[in-house]
């Protein structure tokens, strides 16, 4: 009875964690100094005290932990190794701190799930709360991009929806599109598996139609995210399903099926979003959209105006981007300038002069620009650019524009309808974002230096900018690649256990899939965890509280059933004679299956 009353109280509170993983405020519920705790984080703080008060509230030993000791231990010591990192890190030690412990929250979190859920039920529900929270994200997201407007009511979640160019992505309530298309990602296999089981229970065609038509949506939801990733993960992890039930012990085209529909879905909406969609079809073609943004220039170097004298000055842009401009649309794009004072720096004005006539991609104008002198004599700097109304200025993309150098001469030319001038602090030219290929090569660059310790975790997007020569740049981008993150941030002495620990529990998966599995659900928990694990070759997601609290969720699930099936020991996993039976007997299934083909 002691014991009871905490674990109802924790399963309750994990199932309210799974419901509202995607609505984490922006504001913090608590602030105590520097510390300040989100509605996330608090659930996650109760759930931990259910489960402390159960572990330690029963009369005699503690209940053993959800796996063997080395298992855990293992994982731990990473945890552990990331602070160590963090407080010798060459600086910002206190940030690097403060991501480690929510790393090690997160483990604590996949520990507490085994105490907490103590049946087949308990999981099985847990997992349709995260099914509700993943269709929450696409339902809400989808709406959004639908109607082409952002939900006010959204605002306390989350800064704005994700955009691309002058394109919504689907973001959902979550603070980025690809954390929306991470939950989504494993939201899939749960509605497959809960689908699936459905329709076999009851036998009916119309139940099978809806569940295919809630899947196109799904999937649907995932395209509209605009991340590549996304689709493509979805897809691999179907296909990696349907081969590790292939290579199985036993056979058995029940548990192929559903994934084999999948992988099918995946493919008809690919083909056609590629058809029917603009967007997709920049999206695909680009990594982002900086380089829809391009443009190339030849203009005088330097001028010489009288004040307020109007002076038609020739120009040569060429489009090199992958937008059609056209200044005839609801967001225009025009040509653009900048008047900056070389004397005090502020900014004084910015014109803009339609294009007359639509610019396709790689096609070069010349223009004679009716340039008009700022009324006050002096040194200037003009800057030409191109702007996307309401949207971008291209060099804030690209990192590319022109400057004129422009001496203003005294004129007692006066007006009658002067230009209405602004004064304002210039506007900077930030580095634009760089692309994935960059980060990795500065990540592999920053490893070297450090290979040992690493730089300190969650540290690497405050200082990436100092590699390029730049002054200011998005501290919220990463390496865009979990394995570099955990490397560049802990280093070999980290980031090694860590991802040790990960192939131990890819093995005992491995164990547990040989034989036929009777459990669809955990098919679902671990298609899950394996679209972590491909998505991060291209992100990362486990410092994100919403995205990191629903892998170590999956985690401590997958523990969970563990546990209930007494299945080996992870220490067991570990020895050589065990590896040595693995690799043979995934060598031989191989075999039989290349036989069969």
């Amino acid at each position: 009875m002691i014991q009871s009353t905490p674990r109802q109280i924790g399963y309750a509170l994990l199932l309210l964690l799974a419901l509202t993983l995607p609505f984490e405020l922006d504001r913090p519920l608590l602030a105590v100094g520097p510390l300040a705790v989100t509605n996330l984080e608090l659930l996650l703080g109760l759930i931990l005290l259910a489960a402390l008060v159960m572990w330690f509230g029963g009369r005699g030993r503690p209940p053993c932990l959800p796996l063997p000791h080395r298992g855990v231990v293992l994982l731990l010591a990473a945890g552990g190794l990331f602070v160590v990192t963090a407080v010798l890190a060459p600086e910002q030690n206190g940030n690097a701190l403060k991501a480690s412990f929510r790393l090690l929250s997160g483990m604590a979190l996949a520990l507490a799930v085994p105490l907490l859920v103590q049946q087949p039920r308990q999981r099985k529900i847990v997992l349709l709360a995260l099914l509700v929270s993943g269709l929450l994200v696409a339902g809400i997201g989808l709406l959004e991009v639908w109607l082409g407007r952002e939900f006010g009511w959204l605002a306390p979640f989350r800064a704005g929806i994700t955009v691309t160019g002058q394109y919504l992505r689907l973001t959902g309530p979550l603070d980025y599109a690809n954390h929306a298309a991470m939950f989504i990602e494993v939201t899939v296999p749960l509605l497959l598996v809960a689908g699936w089981l459905w329709w076999k229970r009851v036998g009916k065609t119309a139940v099978l139609l809806l569940v295919v038509f809630a899947l196109i949506i799904l999937l649907q939801a995932s395209f509209a995210t605009l991340s590549r990733a996304s689709f493509v993960t979805i897809g691999v992890v179907g296909a990696v399903m349907i081969l590790l039930l292939a290579l199985g012990e036993r056979r058995s085209n029940e548990f192929v099926r559903p994934w084999l529909g999948l992988v099918a879905l995946v493919g008809v909406m690919f083909i056609l979003n590629t058809v029917g969609s603009d967007v997709f079809r920049l999206r695909f073609a680009s990594e982002g959209d900086n380089g829809w943004y391009a443009a190339s220039w030849q203009v005088p170097p330097q001028l010489t105006l009288a004040a307020n004298e109007i002076q038609q000055v020739p120009i040569t842009v060429t489009n090199d981007g992958a937008l059609t401009w056209s200044s005839n649309r609801a967001q225009p794009i025009q040509l653009g300038g900048r008047w900056i004072q070389a004397e005090s720096g502020l900014q004084m004005a910015e014109p803009r002069w339609p294009f007359a006539e639509s610019i396709p991609p790689g096609e070069r104008l010349e223009m004679k620009i009716p340039l008009r002198a700022p009324s006050n004599p002096g040194a200037y700097t003009l800057i030409w650019d191109v702007v996307h109304e309401q949207v971008t200025w291209f060099g804030e993309k690209s990192g590319v524009f022109a400057t004129s150098s422009v001496q203003v001469l005294p004129s007692n030319n006066r007006s009658p309808f002067p230009e209405p001038e602004t004064v304002a602090p210039a506007w900077n030219y930030s580095l634009p974002i760089p692309d994935r290929s960059t980060l990795w090569r500065l990540a592999v660059q920053l490893i070297g230096e450090r290979p040992l310790l690493g730089i300190g975790l969650d540290n690497f997007r405050l200082g990436y900018g100092r590699l390029l020569n730049a002054d200011s740049w998005n501290e919220t981008i990463h390496t865009n690649n979990w394995y570099l993150e955990f490397l560049v941030g802990g280093g070999v002495l980290a980031a090694l256990p860590f991802f040790a620990w990960l192939a131990g529990e890819g093995l005992l998966a491995w164990h547990v899939l040989r034989p036929q599995p009777n459990d669809l659900w955990l098919l679902a928990i671990l298609a899950g965890l394996l679209a972590f694990l491909i998505h991060g070759l291209l992100d990362f997601f486990l410092l994100f509280n919403s995205t990191g609290l629903l892998f170590w969720l999956l985690i401590g699930l997958w523990w969970q059933w563990l546990k209930e099936n007494n299945h080996p020991q992870i220490a067991q996993i570990f020895s050589l004679n065990s590896l040595w039976f693995s690799v043979a007997s995934l060598r031989n299934s191989v075999f039989r299956l290349s036989r069969k083909v």
